[in-house]
């Protein structure tokens, strides 16, 4: 019997990650949603480092953004990279705090749909700031 070779992203990331992140993220899909594998792994995303190929929580954050731009039928850009992981490790880390008790949210934002935080206001709001992760980000 010959098995079925696995994809190294899908290997990385782990078969249930990548499943549910290809088959269950959805336009209607909030932070509550989210398996808590999934928020563990992008909280810890390290957004300074340049190198990400090995790092799973690195490739896990850059698949929860790319599906999420997928979703918004937008065009990711490499130049906001880091922007983009820094804010999905915050909306996880905010995430992760509340299922554990930690502290509430009150903010409605944290009730709209994933793609949309990522994708939309907010996250241009944070593409257009320049941080330590990514100083060369903001306005043109």
């Amino acid at each position: 019997m010959t098995e079925e070779p696995i994809h190294p992203v899908v290997d990385i990331i782990g078969a249930e990650s990548f499943a549910w992140l290809s088959e269950h993220f959805s336009i209607k899909t909030t932070l509550l949603d989210v398996p808590v594998e999934i928020l563990e792994r992008v909280s810890h995303v390290d957004a300074v480092r340049r190198d990400f190929a090995s790092n799973p929580d690195a490739i896990t954050a850059i698949a929860l953004v790319t599906f999420a731009y997928t979703l918004a039928g937008k065009r990711q850009e490499a130049r906001y990279g880091s922007n983009d992981l820094l804010l999905v490790k915050v909306l996880a880390r905010g995430e992760m705090a509340r299922r554990s008790g930690e502290r509430t949210l009150e903010n409605p934002f944290w009730r709209a749909p994933l793609y949309e935080l990522v994708t939309g206001e907010v996250g241009e709001r944070i593409r257009g700031e320049r941080f330590m992760t990514n100083p060369a980000a903001g306005p043109e």
